[in-house]
């Protein structure tokens, strides 16, 4: 291919040209990454479009009618442009990514208003081209369901530290999610399992040392967002394997409340000890 097709990034600094696959869905090619490949003789079958990262199945057209569905930005490339750690998955990895349990963060970010007056060391806020300034959130997601293209995953928040305190919030629908090593009976705010939210904290494998997770995270179970499997993402961890069961059975349980579910405790319940939630 001729040089004139490659076009030069800054930030990763590579070039890089574009196809389409047969869903028009881009594919994008890094010259570095095609100078390491073994130099392929003639009488090779193997295409050279075959040693090109391909990207995840796209979901089906219907996808996009889904109630709160987040579509990838495969049109952005691999990395997302405000943090590369977090990135797209190949169609290969995709389908080890996007499994049962799997904790992934995604960047989400949107036009910060005029009104907004940031510290100056807030991180959440980014100035990127022509000085504009972006407001950047952090969202984080268990997968409960696989399918062809998109998941279905439950979100994990803090409500800005509140936990299930926060008014609105239905404490009976969210579990604790914490890190392998963490007690979870330190993470419960005063008044959360009083206040209904009774469900058996849920523990995830961090996949590295680095992760870290507050201890009011609370894992939604009674709201779901179907999500693209192009999106850029990082990963968290995986729920140990000992609680996908409860993790299925709270999210099964989602639409069937039970009566007990949505009964308060005893007016001299207190935290459970740890030892009791197993």
């Amino acid at each position: 291919m001729s040089t004139n097709n490659w076009i030069w990034s800054d930030q990763y600094q590579d070039y890089y040209y574009v196809t389409y696959d047969e869903y028009n869905n881009p594919v994008y090619h890094w010259l570095k990454q095609t100078e390491m490949r073994p130099r392929q003789d003639s009488g090779s079958q193997q295409s050279h479009a075959s040693n090109m990262a391909q990207m995840p199945d796209p979901a089906p057209p219907q996808f996009r009618s889904l109630t709160g569905a987040i579509q990838g930005t495969p049109q952005t490339g691999w990395y997302d442009l405000l943090d590369s750690s977090y990135r797209m998955r190949t169609g290969s990895e995709a389908e080890s990514f996007f499994v049962l349990g799997r904790v992934f963060a995604m960047l989400y970010s949107e036009t910060a208003g005029e009104t907004s007056h940031p510290h100056a060391s807030d991180q959440a806020y980014t100035v990127v081209r022509f000085n504009e300034k972006v407001h950047t959130n952090i969202r984080r997601f268990v997968v409960l369901q696989n399918n062809h293209g998109f998941v279905y995953a439950c979100p994990i928040g803090t409500y800005a530290g509140r936990g299930t305190l926060k008014k609105g919030c239905f404490p009976w629908e969210h579990a604790i999610v914490y890190l392998s090593g963490t007690d979870p009976a330190t993470c419960y705010l005063p008044g959360e399992y009083e206040g209904g939210m009774v469900k058996h904290p849920i523990e995830i494998i961090p996949v590295d040392a680095s992760i870290r997770l507050r201890p009011e995270s609370r894992i939604r179970f009674g709201k779901m967002y179907p999500i693209e499997k192009n999106v850029k993402v990082k990963d968290i961890g995986q729920v140990h394997p000992s609680h996908l069961s409860k993790l299925l059975k709270y999210w099964n349980e989602r639409d069937q409340p039970s009566a007990a579910q949505y009964a308060y405790p005893a007016e001299n319940a207190s935290v459970p000890q740890l030892s009791s939630l197993y």
